[in-house]
């Protein structure tokens, strides 16, 4: 079964717990029982240490375990300052679970049994903590301060380039430096305890003070996620202000804008409340771990999967390659959910027949940020069957590009009569509340393509989405109507020109658009597939060889609620083979 932020996670206890008191690792008993404690409270800790392990050297001492705690380098931390840390967590909760004294890691059975549980194992804990160990407290209390204060300024000034964007980035690399923002295995754990307090290295909590701190001082996780999320969506419209007042010469601001937007996407800590877990998929590559399979065993409980061995008992237990438990992932994701399993933007050339396949040379568009693993395609709109990584089939309903845009170019022209009426509107606030009911609330209007890489055009260039973003907005934040309605005009023509090439480049009856489903939970979202008849010797359905198609794009278009794919229904046609 799978789980995630939407869905409620099963309350299980962890197999062992430690009692800091007494520093004894206490195993359960029937009943939940850990010594004489009934469910105690607990707290969890991440941190790191498995890159940085020794043979030999000092390490902390627990009671009520037969196996070695791990010597770590000192340089990362020492026994005391695990051992200090330790007694500031018992000052809250004197249960914590912290692997090196609660997982075996000699048996597989039980190492594989609570890697299979960790989300479970985070969600049960009152609290999680972050340890980041390799400043100074003082000095990284100082970058995570410049950059809650810095973003919260970028925020107020809506991204005004006298906010200096310079120093966001530079407290923002310098905090990612620590090792903890390196390791897959705490990419995973922050999604599974967003709400973790920061650490120093004397493991106390990191505090800053501002507007977002309210009545506690602590940094959470979130924080800084939320930080970096602000940041990211206002340095968009900095980017798009600074362009538009280069003209045709690029700006010499946009260098650092894109350093820092790239810096954010990388570290994968911009989750904010966003349920995507593909997001962090994407960022898994930029992440490290010391065994090949720990790709997968490391990030699969952010989608409540249990893969490989953490799905067997231990008879049935083997050793599972990359490749195998990939194809297991691939399965899983695809099986719960057709729609977030395509969701994404290819950033390489895929491998032969798998431009079906979600790697980690991918990215997430921020218009599927909000997608949850729930997300269902309705009355079973299409089916995905996996036999092996390089041969995949599908089986739904499709229509042509031409159809597609055609309804697009409709909406769009709704949309801008809709406009052309409004160029009136009142300058009082509560005459525009009533003038504008939903204010302007474009996202219901947002439609587009998203091009994969492609070695033969630039597949960046081909992309849009319409109606466009823009940096023209009033002192309340409302798009000015009278610069909105030339700007959205240029963007649909530009966006019909671009489907067009498209069509141009593959043929009328060679492309087709293979409809995945409907977002539903958050956003209502049609999402499709635009798939290229495949330049092969089965490029035509016979007997036994189905039709081979290439995936190029996906694309979507913001619906209604309760509303059928709007004007495609008729046009919708079977189409079933198998992926390029």
């Amino acid at each position: 079964m799978s789980y995630s932020l939407f869905n409620p996670v099963p309350r299980e206890w962890p197999r062992r717990l430690l009692h800091i008191p007494s520093m004894t690792s206490r195993e359960r008993r029937p009943g939940n029982l850990y010594g004489e404690d009934r469910e105690p409270i607990y707290s969890i800790l991440s941190y790191t240490w498995g890159r940085y392990e020794v043979p030999e050297g000092p390490h902390i001492e627990i009671k009520g375990i037969d196996w070695k705690i791990p010597s770590i380098k000192e340089d990362h931390f020492t026994v005391e300052d695990l051992s200090s840390l330790l007694k500031q967590i018992c000052s809250k909760h004197e249960y914590v679970w912290i692997d090196i004294a609660c997982i075996d890691q000699r048996r597989e059975e039980v190492k594989m049994g609570e890697i299979g549980r960790q989300a479970t194992i985070f969600k049960t804990a009152r609290q999680a903590y972050v340890w980041l160990n390799k400043y100074e407290p003082k000095t990284i209390q100082h970058h995570i301060q410049t950059l809650l204060s810095c973003s919260h300024e970028l925020v107020e000034a809506k991204g005004d380039a006298s906010v200096e964007i310079a120093e966001i980035v530079d407290s923002l690399s310098r905090i990612l430096q620590d090792p903890w923002f390196s390791s897959l295995w705490t990419l995973q754990e922050s999604i599974l305890q967003r709400h973790a307090i920061l650490l120093n290295r004397s493991g106390h909590p990191i505090t800053t003070s501002g507007p977002w701190t309210g009545t506690n001082p602590n940094t959470q996780l979130l924080d800084l996620s939320g930080a970096c999320v602000m940041a990211r969506q206002i340095l968009g419209q900095a980017m798009l202000a600074a362009r538009a007042e280069g003209g045709d010469q690029v700006p010499p601001q946009i260098g650092i804008l894109q350093r820092l937007h790239r810096t954010i996407d990388e570290s994968g800590i911009d989750f904010g409340l966003g349920p995507n877990p593909n997001i962090q998929y994407s960022a898994a590559r930029f992440r490290q771990t010391t065994r090949p399979e720990d790709r997968i065993y490391a990030i699969m409980q952010i989608y409540g999967f249990k893969l490989g061995n953490s799905a067997l008992p231990k008879s049935k237990m083997k050793n599972f390659s990359l490749a195998e438990l990939e194809l297991q992932f691939l399965r899983a994701l695809n099986g719960t959910s057709v729609v977030l399993g395509q969701a994404f933007q290819h950033l390489t050339v895929p491998e032969p027949g798998q431009t079906w396949c979600i790697t980690n040379s991918i990215r997430v568009p921020e218009r599927f940020h909000r997608m949850i693993l729930r997300e269902q395609f309705q009355s079973a709109a299409c089916t995905i069957t996996i036999r092996q990584k390089n041969e995949a089939y599908f089986d739904g309903m499709a229509c042509t590009l031409r159809e597609l845009l055609d309804l697009w170019q409709s909406r769009c022209q709704e949309k801008i009569s809709a406009m052309e009426k409004a160029t009136e509107a009142p300058v009082d606030l509560e005459e525009r509340s009533t003038f504008f009911p939903n204010r302007w609330d474009l996202m219901r209007w947002k439609q587009g393509m998203i091009v994969d890489y492609n070695e033969k055009y630039d597949f960046a260039a081909m992309s849009f989405e319409w109606p466009p973003d823009t940096a023209v907005i009033d002192d309340i934040g409302d798009p000015i109507v009278e610069c909105r309605i030339p700007e959205m005009t240029q963007a649909a023509d530009k966006q019909q020109a671009l489907g067009k090439a498209l069509i141009d480049r593959y043929g009328d009856e060679e492309i087709r658009v293979f409809y995945l489903g409907r977002s539903q939970y958050i956003e209502s979202m049609d999402l499709a597939l635009v798939l290229v008849r495949g330049q092969t010797e089965h490029k035509h359905s016979t007997k036994g060889k189905p039709c081979v198609w290439r995936r190029v794009a996906i694309c979507f278009w913001h619906v209604r609620v309760g509303v059928a794919s709007e004007g495609l229904a008729k046009a919708m046609k079977p189409l079933k083979g198998m992926f390029g």
